[in-house]
């Protein structure tokens, strides 16, 4: 994986717990029925005694949470969730242990709550239907039916039904937090951060911090077009590592490949901080960065080393980037300038 800027359209960006969600297709009232016979008879003999909500999910365990209930107006849900087909098959989980314990789990992908929004355009809508009424610090599992296991926004349960069709699955959601301001929720997050680990510096442009660690050698900035290397390291405000460019580091956290070049990094400095590129060695082509840390590079000075940390929309944003970075993630950035010799 690289720093590069993530270019994707909203809509892959908004595609919510894409693991276990199936894409709606057209069904018929043939099939649906078919499937319906089907459903109704698993849930016959294996959850005789539950009872559907009024679009059709069938909620067999609820324990209530504490905290803040959720309404239609909380836009972003964060939670963590397994689902399972109906043959118990897990076939998506956020949960590091259970992904040790089927073999699916690798040190590279992010393990731990994710974000998911509360419209059915872009959630499933039986996952909507579901954690409906749910508290922060609630858990609750469904089965939810194949032609409720789609993005689409119909208004009744015999719209789904007769026009969505996708696959049967059992979903268990524990909701640890749920806003309407994202932003705001991502810039207390680190608020929180930065006083816990980087002296509680003040932010110096809206959802970016930096703390200097070590001073440079040349008090002069970099003018434009100046070239030189880095080392870095990211990670998430968990501490998960997902990205470094040091051998050592990316042995510690697991993420070595045998295949990757570990040396410093070139950068090239232009005079918008947006078009500062990073590249493997001189005579590679450079690409251009997340704007959070071409900002950070745009600022340094001959070997000096500080950390950086900004919200999404300096870094990832909707969509955070493959496996490592979930969606809406703050992430820092430890930096230094080093002398290198190809």
């Amino acid at each position: 994986m690289n720093i590069s800027r993530n270019i994707l359209s909203v809509y892959a960006i908004l595609a919510a717990m894409a693991v276990a969600a199936s894409c709606a297709k057209e069904g018929s009232s043939e099939t649906n029925a078919d499937n319906k016979a089907f459903f109704d008879a698993w849930m016959s003999v294996n959850h005789p005694s539950a009872t559907s909500t009024g679009l059709g999910v069938y909620i067999i365990d609820d324990q209530p949470g504490t905290g803040q209930v959720l309404t239609d107006d909380d836009l972003y849900i964060l939670c963590e969730y397994t689902s399972r087909d109906l043959d118990g098959n897990i076939n998506g989980t956020t949960d590091e242990m259970t992904a040790r314990r089927i073999g699916t789990f690798s040190n590279s992908k992010y393990y731990g709550p994710v974000w998911i929004f509360n419209l059915k355009s872009y959630t499933q809508a039986g996952v909507i239907d579901m954690i409906r009424g749910m508290r922060v610090g609630g858990t609750r599992t469904a089965v939810i039916p194949g032609w409720l296991n789609v993005t689409q926004d119909y208004d009744t349960a015999e719209e789904y039904l007769k026009k969505s069709s996708g696959e049967n699955i059992i979903y268990t959601i524990h909701i640890t937090d749920i806003t309407d301001d994202i932003d705001e929720w991502q810039v207390d997050a680190l608020e929180k951060y930065v006083a816990e680990n980087m002296g509680g510096v003040d932010s110096t442009m809206f959802g970016y911090y930096y703390k200097q660690v070590k001073e440079p050698t040349d008090t002069a900035s970099f003018p434009k077009d100046t070239t030189f290397y880095i080392n870095y390291t990211g990670r998430l405000l968990n501490g998960k590592v997902f990205d470094t460019n040091v051998e050592d580091t990316a042995k510690v956290y697991g993420l070595y490949s045998p295949g990757t070049t570990y040396a410093p990094r070139y950068v090239t400095k232009k005079e918008d901080f947006k078009e500062t590129t990073m590249a493997a060695s001189s005579s590679s082509s450079g690409t251009t960065l997340v704007d959070g840390f071409s900002y950070c590079l745009s600022g340094l000075k001959a070997h000096e080393k500080g950390i950086c940390a900004f919200y999404s929309s300096l870094g990832y944003g909707y969509s955070g980037s493959g496996d490592a970075i979930p969606r809406f993630a703050p992430i820092i950035f430890e930096i230094e300038v080093v002398d290198y010799t190809e």
